[in-house]
């Protein structure tokens, strides 16, 4: 049974409210808790020096703001229910069912308390603003009210217990469902914010937390997850979350360690949500480190001044980390006097948690001789000078300062993992007051968790604070990191004496993801990350739908980090959906998928101008390259919808200010969309590229004169600057010529014309130099062996980009197979074969694609294909073999127009039974296991979480010895993320003689099925030939089935 402790109320951070710090423990069970006092009863009726019970109502804010830290005037604990105390006897243990009269605050009568709240969907207390009886208060709400409000007393005017009030049920924060059981504040004395009251059972065990909510919530939504209606102004006391005081860890955020950080002393950076500690860590501050002894210059004091009147105005507890490793004597009394005196001093301004950090402080390197006599070398000596100094400071704290926070260290070794000699003489020299930071495994781990915390807290031997570095960007200074926080187990807020979110540099933007790094403080079971975000984002940029719509995309584009995170996760479905539509014939759906796109592209290029002013100017590059990425995005999917509408000219047009952003892209030090936006804009260029025809050039090696090669190398960026002769392009040889394209810059004369030249009869005009740059003109099917871009004398050329002849030649369009060769079963199920389409033609070519199938396959394929100008359609081709075909080899010839590929199409033997590589007795080896972790047998265990894993190389090989001989008819392959590109089946009936039967040359991963006519195996290879990635082979299972024997026939006999 939980208990809950007798507490003193104090001032809650932020809201005003009451904060618990609860001492003698008394069992109670959840679902019967309210607020009221107990003291001594000085009047009549229940008989003198009785312990009482009635509400308790402020009588003003000295009742819960005029309080020290920690202690109230008034010692106030739960009301228990049971019967009234003998005159001068202690109070009989709690009885939270008992019989007990108490006054309903509703109707004025005695009443006894409900064995139970009538919700049974919540063990939450009930919130009522003050006691009442059963029939007039329930989690739920108010159920029957036949007489209306006492209107003797003020306070129960407007009760709930009336129809109006009851049609005036709030509606939750949280889940959006109507509540009477949201608590509403009074008038006056009662913080603004309401109150909650929930068991700490619900975070890290018993007890009782009492705290601000920064809205109203009802009775099972009240400790869990982001509001879903909008947040207070982030300006407003009640604007932060709720923070757990005494009964639970503090959380925190601290300044990032590599810069001062001077933006995170501005009022605006104490906003942040739900946490109440923030440590002042910057790695630039040499009156922390080299310059430790000498106390801060009259402006920086009164900085800390101000920002100590600060931490208390918002209740936030500040600390400050003293590094003095480098520069200290550990044995030298004077230096451990002027680092008390400096603490001091701190404490003077207003800091009220202190840290002392060594993590940069060598094992052996001392800075005195004194401390080697001392200490000696190695580990030990360095742990035990470490605690000798924190000891020292801890001692001074507790004796001079009581109201001080516990002393933090971190240690050298704070990010390392298991148990060392330097950790083991910490813990057994350290104060066990004393708190040790850590960072998790590794500086900046991916995730932490549970088991992790519990073996450090081991090692140590100490209560750990987790400094946990997300999501400080010193490392990476390109980056912003804005993504929720995630990869940490709920142990490491439960267990931890405090939780620090360390920040970037960017003080603002900073505050997306330490508010969801003090939600999941707060609640870490029930923390949703994505919810989280969203309310984090919503919150910091208030009620304008276009501002949160701006940075939602500035987080979203920013949301990857060590931890995880998708990068620009919301924009992947649009544009895989622009992609889907391109290349087709229905132009209206892509228009619509274009429409999408252009939007969430048009916010990103509009964020610096609605974010600059909110997130000042330390984000300003980020904002910048955001809304480059955005305005080319937007010109991206104009040029390809221009294309698509066959408008040259503007597509044109807006390739050219696609590529002048990229390069202005590219002179940008930061990075947003990493490896989402940069490829989008390279994709669409490359689209854009094969529509006009830019890359024919390089591939029917056309030849040109040196000062007018760029005129024909494949690049629309290279250009011919003012050319002073006629452009000229060689083809080499007499061709017959279908239509000839030009990319110019603009011109304002317009008086350039496209030629060819006809052998024996010299140069012929074609037509005329568009003034928009992008020309195509037909070839009036001529045969000619040169084109020429020519000007009129008097006028200025215009920049030549690329010159592209269209040959009649050709084939119209290029057909590809997504794979030469399939495998289907003899009356199985069909396989499937892609067949690729690209015009070469400048226009889209329409055709059949025509199969020829021999007997006993059938082919099929749909009619009237159509190969798209720049784009690449693709067709299903579905091959299947008929029943009583003879397995073997056989030839499809599949053509489109004049081109024609040959599918060789496998036919196997049907298969079926149970999975030989599950049988008894069969055994799995390989060429070699990446760790004893991932053995060889995992393969073939039936464990869908088990997998082996190769060491990194090219010709490693998983081997399966059946429990006896079969006919091996297919294999069932499926791999984990690092797969086979190119391998090879190999069988043998005895282990040392093989032959192959069956090589894959286009593996993809996934999970594959490899056909074979394997007779009288007993042995089956996996024969690596190429990686599919820079990692080993690795499979979850391998699966082989033996050929269906048919009546009267031996299998493999005819």
């Amino acid at each position: 049974m939980p208990t809950v402790r007798s507490c003193a109320l104090t001032p809650h951070p932020r809201t005003g409210g009451l904060v618990a710090d609860w001492r003698l423990l008394r069992p109670i069970r959840r679902g019967q808790l309210s607020e009221s006092r107990r003291r001594p009863c000085t009047s009549g009726g229940r008989g003198r020096g009785q312990w009482g019970r009635r509400p308790w109502r402020p009588r003003s804010s000295a009742d819960y703001s005029a309080a020290p830290r920690g202690r109230a005037p008034r010692p106030w604990i739960p009301a228990p229910p049971g019967p009234p105390h003998r005159t001068g006897t202690a109070p009989e243990p709690y009885r939270p069912y008992g019989r007990g009269p108490s006054r309903c605050a509703h109707r004025g009568r005695i009443w006894r308390y409900p064995a139970r709240p009538r919700s049974s969907r919540t063990a939450t207390p009930i919130r009522t603003r003050w006691t009442r009886c059963a029939p007039c208060c329930t989690t739920r709400g108010c159920v029957r009210s036949p007489r209306p409000p006492r209107a003797a007393s003020p306070r129960r005017a407007g009760s709930w217990c009336t129809p109006e009030a009851r049609a005036r049920r709030a509606r939750c924060a949280h889940c959006g469902r109507r509540s009477a059981a949201i608590f509403r504040p009074a008038a006056t004395g009662w913080p603004a914010a309401g109150w909650t009251a929930a068991p700490r059972s619900r975070w890290t065990g018993s007890g009782l937390t009492v705290s601000s909510m920064p809205s109203r919530r009802c009775a099972s939504c009240s400790s869990s997850g982001p509001d879903r209606t909008p947040r207070p102004s982030p300006g407003s006391p009640s604007a932060t979350g709720p923070v757990r005081r005494s009964a639970a860890p503090p959380r925190a955020s601290t300044a990032p360690p590599g810069r001062s950080g001077t933006g995170w002393r501005s009022s605006t950076s104490w906003a942040a949500p739900k946490q109440n500690r923030y440590l002042y860590a910057p790695g630039d501050d040499p009156y922390r480190q080299a310059r430790w002894r000498d106390p801060y210059p009259a402006e920086r004091r009164a900085e800390f001044r101000e920002l100590a009147t600060r931490a208390r105005a918002n209740h936030v507890t500040l600390g400050w980390a003293v590094s003095p490793g480098q520069e200290m004597c550990f044995s030298s009394d004077s230096d451990m006097k002027a680092l008390l005196k400096k603490v001091d001093a701190m404490w003077a301004l207003g800091v009220r948690s202190f840290q002392l950090q060594f993590q940069d402080v060598s094992y052996s390197e001392w800075h005195c001789g004194k401390d080697a006599d001392t200490f000696g070398s190695g580990p030990e000596a360095a742990a035990k000078a470490q605690a000798k100094m924190a000891n020292a400071v801890a001692r001074h704290l507790a004796g001079r300062h009581p109201d001080a926070a516990p002393l933090s260290l971190m240690p050298t070794e704070y990010f390392q993992d298991g148990d060392t000699e330097f950790r083991r003489a910490l813990a057994a020299d350290l104060d066990t007051a004393v708190e040790v930071a850590w960072t998790g495994v590794g500086v900046v781990p991916r995730t932490i968790t549970g088991g992790e915390l519990a073996d450090a807290r081991s090692a140590f031997g100490h209560r750990l604070v987790t400094m946990d570095n997300y999501p400080v960007n010193d490392y990476a200074q390109d980056r912003i990191f804005l993504g929720p926080y995630t990869g940490r187990d709920p142990a490491v807020a439960t267990q931890s004496a405090a939780l620090l979110a360390n920040a970037m540099e960017q003080p603002t933007a900073s505050r997306i993801p330490l508010f969801t790094a003090a939600d999941f403080a707060w609640n870490p079971r029930g923390y949703r990350p994505q919810e989280s975000w969203q309310a984090a984002i919503d919150d910091l940029a208030g009620p304008d739908d276009k501002t949160r719509a701006a940075l939602h995309a500035l987080a979203g584009n920013d949301a990857s980090s060590v931890l995880g995170g998708d990068e620009s996760a919301y924009l992947r479905p649009l544009t895989d959906a622009f992609w889907a539509e391109v290349g087709r014939t229905d132009v209206g759906r892509l228009d619509r998928a274009a429409d999408r796109l252009r939007a969430a592209f048009a916010t990103m290029r509009d964020a610096p101008e609605r974010l600059s002013g909110m997130l000042g100017d330390d984000v300003r590059p980020w904002l910048d390259q955001l809304g480059r990425y955005g305005d080319a995005g937007v010109r991206a999917v104009d040029m390809l919808t221009a294309q698509a509408h066959g408008d040259g000219d503007r597509a044109w047009t807006a390739r050219l200010a696609v590529e002048g952003l990229r390069e202005k892209i590219a002179d940008s030090r930061v990075t947003v969309g990493k490896g989402v936006l940069d490829p989008f804009l390279k994709k669409a260029l490359t689209q854009a590229d094969d529509w006009s025809g830019v890359k024919r050039s390089g591939k029917e090696k056309l030849r040109t004169r040196e000062a007018d090669h760029a005129a024909a190398d494949g690049k629309a960026t290279t250009t011919v600057a003012s050319p002073g002769k006629p452009v000229t392009v060689r083809f080499g040889r007499t061709r017959p010529l279908a239509s000839v394209s030009a990319l110019t810059g603009r011109s304002a004369d317009g008086a350039g014309t496209v030629e060819a030249h006809v052998p024996g009869e010299g140069w012929r005009r074609l037509g005329a130099l568009a003034a928009d740059g992008f020309t195509q003109v037909g070839g009036k099917g001529i045969r000619a062996d040169a084109v020429r871009l020519s000007w009129a004398a008097g006028t200025t050329p215009a920049t030549v980009h690329e010159i592209t002849p269209w040959f009649a030649d050709t084939p119209a369009a290029e057909l590809r197979l997504s794979r030469g060769s399939v495998d289907a079963e003899v009356g199985g199920r069909s396989a499937t074969v892609r067949a690729e389409l690209t015009s070469l033609r400048p226009g889209d070519v329409n055709d059949d694609l025509k199969l020829r199938a021999p007997h006993g396959i059938t082919a099929r394929a749909p009619e009237g294909v159509t190969a798209p100008r720049g784009a690449t359609a693709t067709a299903r081709i579905e091959i299947s073999v008929d029943e009583g075909t003879k397995p073997g080899t056989y030839a499809v010839p599949v053509r489109f127009g004049s081109e024609q590929r040959m599918l060789t199409v496998r036919a196997l033997p049907r298969t079926g039974g149970p999975d030989l590589a599950r049988a008894k007795g069969t055994k799995a080896t390989s060429s070699g296991d990446e760790t004893p972790d991932f053995p060889a047998s995992a393969a073939i265990d039936g464990d869908s979480g088990s997998r082996w894993s190769s060491p990194a190389e090219d010709g490693a090989w998983l081997q399966l010895e059946l429990a006896r001989p079969a006919h091996v008819g297919r294999l069932d392959l499926r791999w984990q993320d690092a797969y086979a590109s190119r391998y090879r089946v190999q069988v043998s009936a005895d282990g040392r003689t093989w032959r192959t039967a069956a090589t894959v040359t286009d593996g993809q991963g996934g999970r594959e099925m490899v056909g074979l006519d394997a007779p009288d195996t007993r042995f089956i290879r996996i024969q690596g030939i190429e990686r599919g990635t820079r990692f080993g082979y690795s499979l979850w299972s391998v699966a082989a089935y033996a050929v269906e024997e048919t009546k009267g026939k031996k299998p493999g006999k005819d």
